[in-house]
């Protein structure tokens, strides 16, 4: 009896791993680390395995150039660190924020420190969508004054629910929603991700507000 339990239970195991390999989402790219010139402090993201090639290439390019930015930000806080007598840092990192298919998104994020009290960090969104074959920005996806409207009055909603966060006299025009806005695909909509002392003081830091498909999507 016992040894048909065992069996039963086995099959059962079995048949489930089926359905979760068949049900699963597939990965829209692998995505590894990099480092520019072997430097530790200049990390950045190299994508293979994307079903569109030209893609892949568009991808890898994007963030060969952003990080070629940054290596020309590192060097010029350098000089300006020996100019001035203050130890300067810089630091790049980058986080995989949503790889579905046909959809990637990487939000990469650089800290300065440049003197003063203490460092800032600057994010930027790459958000990719590989069936369309397009970087997509965040007015690709709010693209009427309607749709931006509807956001800004959510996230305005969002912030003055929470003083404690967020400014508490912030005004809705103080929220910008523009082709820079860095944010990020979900499930359900999107993330949408602020600069430091943009919507917050400092020490809130880069604030994301996730704002579902229903807020923005067209009637």
């Amino acid at each position: 009896m016992k040894k048909m339990s065992c069996v039963f239970i086995i099959l059962c195991l079995c048949m489930g791993g089926v359905n979760l390999s068949v049900s699963a989402k597939s990965q829209t790219a692998l995505v590894t680390d990099e480092l520019f010139k072997d430097m530790e402090q200049l990390k950045y993201p190299i994508v293979s395995e994307v079903d569109n090639e030209d893609m892949e290439i568009k991808i890898n390019k994007d963030f060969e150039k952003y990080i070629k930015e940054s290596y020309k930000e590192l060097k010029e806080n350098e000089t300006q660190a020996e100019k001035y007598g203050f130890q300067g840092d810089y630091q790049t990192d980058y986080q995989v924020k949503y790889n579905t298919s046909p959809c990637l998104s990487i939000v990469t994020s650089n800290y300065i420190f440049s003197g003063g009290a203490h460092g800032n960090t600057t994010v930027q969104s790459f958000n990719y969508d590989i069936e369309v074959g397009k970087r997509v920005y965040l007015t690709d996806i709010l693209t009427t004054d309607e749709q931006k409207k509807a956001v800004q009055d959510y996230v305005w909603e969002y912030a003055i629910e929470r003083p404690d966060i967020f400014y508490p006299d912030l005004k809705k025009e103080d929220i910008k929603l523009t082709k820079d806005t860095a944010f990020y695909f979900t499930d359900e909509g999107i993330t949408l991700v602020f600069q430091q002392y943009e919507i917050a003081p400092y020490v809130s830091g880069n604030q994301e507000i996730h704002t579902p498909t229903d807020v923005y999507k067209k009637s």
